[in-house]
């Protein structure tokens, strides 16, 4: 199978330029498009991490952006947009031949990152030469492309739904390198990250770990 890994900056990227504004990261997976005259329809479901505050404004100013033609938003951001068909970036990148082996990652500097493979190598070449051509490209580059046997694949909902507080001290511990040897803090400074008690945030915690634990350790 053929892989693809690229960076890449547009200037006629919906959620970019809203992720730079409200310094968030965001994992976006394609779901499919249709074509409809001269425009693309493509939706997709994301995720946004950073202040919750900014996430409230950037979702805000999603849902208003003319591109955006509808918005469901649950535990995570469904969302229609339209897309000009013309310079064909998007069909490219929705082509149906193409696998999505993680979620394309937005980054609070307006990058995206994208890991794609496919049966055969020239859906990726006409891929590369469509967003290389394209007037909207502002950066485009290719960090791997070559034949390889795929063994890291994004499943979506592979781990079951966290409590808000079990995630938040996860997500927090993994983050600060709680989980990093020698570790890099400890419960007691986590618990002040957000406001808690000792006691409560290694709970919480705990928690998370006894339900991630057996997916991870499964074979």
């Amino acid at each position: 199978m053929w892989y693809l890994k690229f960076k890449l900056k547009h200037s006629d990227c919906v959620i970019a330029p809203l992720v730079e504004k409200y310094n968030l990261s965001i994992e976006y997976f394609p779901l499919g498009s249709y074509v409809k005259g001269k425009s693309v329809y493509t939706s997709a479901i994301h995720t946004a991490k950073g202040d919750e505050k900014n996430i409230k404004k950037y979702l805000r100013e999603l849902k208003k952006h003319p591109k955006i033609v509808k918005v469901e938003i649950s535990k995570f951001i469904f969302t229609l947009a339209k897309e000009s068909a013309e310079h064909g970036t998007y069909q490219a990148i929705y082509n149906p031949k193409l696998f999505f082996l993680k979620p394309g990652f937005n980054t609070p500097d307006g990058f995206e990152e994208w890991e794609i493979a496919c049966w055969e190598r020239k859906p990726l070449i006409d891929l590369i030469d469509v967003i290389e051509k394209a007037k909207t490209t502002e950066h485009f580059e290719i960090l791997e492309f070559r034949e390889k046997h795929i063994d890291d694949v994004y499943i979506l909902q592979l781990f079951p739904e966290l409590p808000k507080k079990q995630k938040q001290a996860i997500e927090l511990a993994y983050k600060n390198g709680y989980y990093n040897f020698p570790k890099k803090t400890d419960l007691n400074k986590l618990a002040k990250i957000v406001k808690v008690s000792k006691q409560t945030f290694q709970e919480n915690l705990k928690k998370a770990e006894a339900k991630l634990m057996p997916l991870l350790l499964r074979r």
